[in-house]
Formats: structure tokens, C-alpha cells, sequence
């Protein structure tokens, strides 16, 4: 199978499993605590390679191994995520929580209409610069907004914004490519 392929049914597999959790999270009434438990999940996974090895080992939907997936998370997880990562896990598809994970993140966002930006800047914002950035998104795009915060030193000063598909480009880098285009074609 073709990579571009196998990502396209990848992400079409996780937004199946994505979508039953978020129903069965809004029937039971645990929106929240599973959204925080994928937080948290998510963060394991960014943050430690051993977890990440782990729950991407082809050997993991092996009983003991199950187990102690089952131990390492009872006390930090609902037991619906719990019963949820065991599931996968027997079906060999832990291998996709990463993606499940963003998966659910989307829908979680749109359910309460919010929108994820990205702002990258040159160099770390104060949490009040964060905050006025997204006052003005909030009132611009009249929905909440949801902001995670990148460091690109390439862009010199300035920041850009990204959601989705569209990008706000206030970065000194951009300015400065604008500006040597116009001196070049004057």
C-alpha cells in the first residue's frame, strides 16, 4: 500500500474510533474528563519515548502486555478511556492514538465552537500577549479560541497566526521579504 494511502485510511480509521468515543463520552456525560485524559495522554506520548515505543510495540495486544497498560493507567485516566485504550489495544490499533487523539480534539473543539490556532513568534510570549491575541481572534471570529504556542526564530520578531488552512503572517521575516520584493521591482 501507497503511504499517502495508508495515512488517508489511518486518519479515516481514527476519526471512526474518535467519533464512538465522543458519543459514548457525551451519553455517559464525561466530555471533559476524557478530553483531559487525552491531554495528558497526549502529552506522554510527545514527551516520553519509552511511551511511546510501548504503545506503538506490534506485540502490545498480547495479554500481559494489555495488563500493564491497564496498571500504568487506572489511577491516572476514567475508566472509560481505560476500557477505550483497551480496546484498541486488542484490536491493534493502539498504534493510532496519536492520531485518535487529534482526532477527538477536532470534534471536541467543534462541538463547543472552538477554534485551535497556532502562534508562532521568534522568541517566547507572555501569557498577556497570548491572551490579547486571542481577545481579538475571540471578537474577530466571534467563537473561543483554543491557542498553542510554537517558538521559530526564523521568523525574526513578530508572530504568525495558523488555523487551519489560513495564516495571519505579522512576522518581521514576512514584512522584510515584502519589503526587499518591492525594492527589487520598483
Amino acid at each position: 500500500m501507497k503511504f499517502g494511502l495508508q495515512t488517508t485510511l489511518f486518519k479515516k480509521i481514527s476519526r471512526r474510533y474518535s467519533q464512538s468515543l465522543f458519543n459514548a463520552a457525551i451519553e455517559a456525560n464525561v466530555l471533559e474528563p476524557i478530553q483531559l485524559d487525552f491531554i495528558l495522554l497526549s502529552k506522554m506520548l510527545s514527551g516520553s519515548p519509552d511511551f511511546r515505543d510501548f504503545i506503538n510495540a506490534p506485540y502490545l495486544q498480547l495479554f500481559p502486555n494489555r495488563e500493564i497498560l491497564c496498571d500504568l493507567l487506572k489511577e491516572l485516566v476514567h475508566p472509560l478511556t481505560l476500557n477505550f485504550l483497551t480496546l484498541l489495544c486488542h484490536k491493534n490499533r493502539l498504534n493510532l492514538l496519536k492520531e485518535i487523539i487529534e482526532s477527538f480534539e477536532a470534534l471536541y473543539h467543534h462541538h463547543f465552537g472552538i477554534t485551535k490556532v497556532s502562534i508562532m513568534s521568534a522568541a517566547p510570549l507572555a501569557p498577556s500577549q497570548v491572551d490579547a491575541i486571542c481577545k481579538k481572534l475571540k471578537d474577530r471570529w466571534n467563537r473561543g479560541i483554543f491557542a498553542e504556542t510554537v517558538i521559530d526564530p526564523e521568523l525574526i520578531g513578530g508572530f504568525q497566526i495558523k488555523s487551519g488552512d489560513k495564516i495571519l503572517d505579522l512576522s518581521l521575516k514576512n514584512q522584510l521579504a515584502k519589503y526587499r520584493h518591492a525594492v527589487l521591482n520598483a
